[in-house]
């Protein structure tokens, strides 16, 4: 699927806006729809977007110490990222070299920082399911986009049962049982932050009005099926395998696992 560094408060270097349908600029058609690959397609694809687009400034959401795309990466794709975290000490332990923003995208934000910015792209991995008002995160991504901008979400989803499971139990015990799978999950690598998962849904069918509301033209949401998590235990292995087979055979997007939500200003 596959197919740089601005001051801080720069903004875009000048995107010349693809004719491209959504699909096309994101290659969705490409995309196997299970779990695994949600991962595993995330970086071709947003080079896809970023390549269709001819996109020069990119901003990652909630990017912290931790970017997706190296300083090489952005020297090859042509563009220029700036990292985005709601604490300033997060990004001192960031790579040098990438514009820093400090912002919550999820509450209101100066005039004077979405005046002097205007991003290609604007993504994010994991971050949206921890925000309790969307509407306030997806309009604050319209007002960061450059005209013809797009903004890229990549969500866990309800209904998928094991984040049924995560947004009504206790987080103290969801998180224990997340360390016994995951020793990565733990306040020093991986931390795990309450979830809410306000719009995080892999129906395009109930977001698009949510996100033409918000101000955008054009929405895309593509699916992952594949329930994560439960495969790992036994019993729960082959009742999980066996519903998972029947969301992709019939498109049940109300128990997908995982979504990618894209939105074009």
């Amino acid at each position: 699927m596959p197919p740089a560094f601005a001051l801080h408060g720069s903004p875009t270097l000048g995107m010349h806006h693809s004719p491209d349908t959504l699909p096309t600029i994101v290659g969705s058609d490409r995309i196997v729809r299970q779990t695994e690959s949600a991962w595993t397609s995330l970086k071709p694809t947003l080079e896809h977007v970023i390549s269709h687009l001819q996109a020069r400034s990119v901003l990652e959401i909630g990017a912290g110490r931790h970017p997706f795309f190296s300083m090489d990466d952005a020297k090859r794709l042509g563009f220029a990222l700036t990292i985005n975290d709601i604490e300033a000490d997060e990004l001192k332990y960031a790579p040098p070299g990438f514009d820093q923003l400090v912002l919550d995208v999820a509450q209101d934000v100066d005039r004077a920082i979405l005046d002097g910015h205007s991003f290609d792209l604007i993504f994010s991995r994991m971050v949206f399911e921890h925000v309790k008002d969307a509407r306030k995160a997806w309009t604050n991504l319209r007002d960061l986009l450059a005209p013809g901008g797009v903004g890229f979400a990549f969500v866990p989803t309800l209904y998928s049962p094991p984040f049924v499971l995560n947004r009504l139990l206790p987080d103290d015990l969801t998180g224990r049982a997340l360390r016994l799978m995951d020793k990565t999950r733990n306040d020093k690598e991986i931390p795990k932050f309450p979830a809410y998962y306000d719009a995080c849904r892999a129906s395009e069918a109930r977001l698009r009005p949510f996100l033409q509301d918000v101000g955008f033209s054009e929405v895309l949401v593509v699916p992952f099926y594949g329930t994560p998590y439960f495969p790992r235990i036994p019993v729960l292995r082959q009742v999980f395998g066996a519903f998972d087979r029947l969301c992709t055979q019939y498109d049940l997007r109300t128990f997908a696992s995982y979504a990618y939500i894209i939105a074009r200003k």
